[in-house]
């Protein structure tokens, strides 16, 4: 299935809660307000994966919120996995439940891991999300023996760009990708605060690389292989016509909404209430897929 500009789509980001055990200043929570009594149930995300999949979805990334709060995440995962057309499952988290349930995530059917981690420092961690890095840094060291290679989700900020090539360190140290990625806010105060321009930082990697190539059509992303073997990726979605070209992903909200573009709020479908209501869903992903078009034009 292709949309209205050609592009594929083949991958679905579900967002399972909106609850999260850390409080990041930066949360935007995935875009709107909550209620709770429309989080999703395990059976009713797998209903609709299923219908995803006619129209050419074969990846799915879970995300939260924090999705590890969710008690029923094993069982979630499981449901995704029975689907035959589903070809990968990635999860992304903050980490800190990483070391309580990694094992089960193996087992369930977990293919690949994403954990958001923006310092190494105790004191800074604290600072950004009020939570405990110790748990996140072992949930790591013990995860990356059962998951090969986790990606270390960096978002470079003012407050922590000094700290890169420790994070570099880090992740040659459990074998982890680094995926360093821009400070995408509307909040103008928060973003002069706190923003700095990735120009620099990957003409400095560039230049300290031992082979470039392309790693992933989507975003068109270049991937560069340090001296070290550390693999460095950048995500920047700001003002990038790129990001937009090449995107391949619908997304589908703690609150049952799928939702044409990560960068509007104004154009979601709602499909749970014709689920709950015994709908057929197919016509609303091709009225998702119908609303889908590029945020950012050349």
């Amino acid at each position: 299935m292709r949309d209205r500009f050609g592009r594929e789509i083949r991958s679905l980001r579900i967002s399972i809660t909106k609850r999260c055990n850390l409080n990041c200043f930066y949360c935007h929570n995935e875009g709107q307000f909550f209620d709770n009594n429309r989080e999703l149930t395990p059976e009713e995300i797998e209903k609709i994966v299923r219908v995803s999949t006619k129209f050419g979805v074969r990846k799915i990334k879970i995300t939260g919120g924090e999705p590890l709060i969710r008690k029923d995440i094993i069982k979630i995962i499981k449901r995704i996995k029975n689907i035959r057309e589903i070809k990968e499952i990635a999860l992304t988290t903050n980490g800190t439940l990483l070391k309580k349930y990694f094992k089960q995530l193996k087992i369930a059917g977990l293919d690949r891991i994403n954990v958001s981690l923006d310092t190494l420092n105790k004191k800074k961690y604290k600072m950004i999300t009020g939570g405990n890095i110790e748990n996140v840094i072992e949930g790591l060291k013990e995860a990356s023996k059962y998951f090969y290679p986790i990606k270390i989700n960096f978002l470079a900020m003012k407050i922590n760009i000094e700290e890169l090539e420790d994070m570099l360190n880090f992740c040659k140290e459990i074998g982890a990708i680094l995926q360093i990625i821009e400070f995408l806010l509307k909040d103008k105060l928060i973003k002069d605060k706190y923003y700095i321009s990735l120009d620099n930082v990957e003409e400095k990697i560039k230049k300290r690389a031992k082979k470039i190539s392309y790693r992933r059509k989507m975003h068109n992303r270049v991937r560069y292989i340090l001296e070290n073997d550390v693999e460095v990726e950048f995500v920047r979605p700001m003002d990038n016509s790129e990001f937009c070209m090449h995107c391949t992903r619908l997304r589908l909200t703690a609150d049952g909404y799928l939702k044409p573009c990560l960068l509007r709020n104004d154009n979601l479908v709602d499909i749970l209430t014709p689920l709950r209501n015994g709908e057929d869903l197919e016509k609303y992903f091709l009225e998702c897929i119908k609303r889908r078009e590029p945020y950012f034009k050349k």
